[in-house]
């Protein structure tokens, strides 16, 4: 796992808050993301996927989609943009979508212990709001 820090000169990412229990978003790299060029979009996406998150933090998820939308299509490889995407869904109750941006996470996030574990309790945790939504 690979966190850059001030980057690109903005502000560091924000920490987990109690408020929602999310972890705080980092650069996570996939195999083939070790070249120059990909630093500059890894820390765009990121820039981004934080600006998602604190939307989320306040319950804006309309607006944490659409910036989050943002993120991964700067950089498709984004597993934490697409966990705050499934996470979003969540929230608003469209277990379909939740569950799919989930699997792009749990795909893009395999190589990374901690953020594997979180993707695999966050596909749990839409599977059992959905199952309690539809009362099975």
């Amino acid at each position: 796992m690979v966190a850059f820090s001030g980057c690109t000169g903005k502000r560091p990412a924000p920490a987990e808050t109690p408020a929602t229990g999310l972890p705080a978003p980092e650069i996570v790299k996939t195999p083939g993301d070790s070249d120059r060029t990909n630093d500059s979009r890894l820390a765009a996406s990121h820039n981004i996927t934080v600006q998602g998150y604190q939307l989320l933090q306040k319950k804006d998820y309309d607006g944490a989609i659409r910036v989050l939308e943002r993120a991964v299509g700067v950089n498709p490889g984004n597993g934490p943009g697409y966990f705050y995407l499934a996470q979003a869904w969540l929230e608003k109750e469209n277990f379909q979508l939740a569950a799919r941006f989930n699997e792009m996470a749990i795909m893009y996030l395999r190589n990374h212990p901690t953020w594997s574990q979180r993707a695999r309790a966050q596909k749990e945790k839409i599977q059992k709001r959905k199952n309690n939504a539809s009362g099975t």
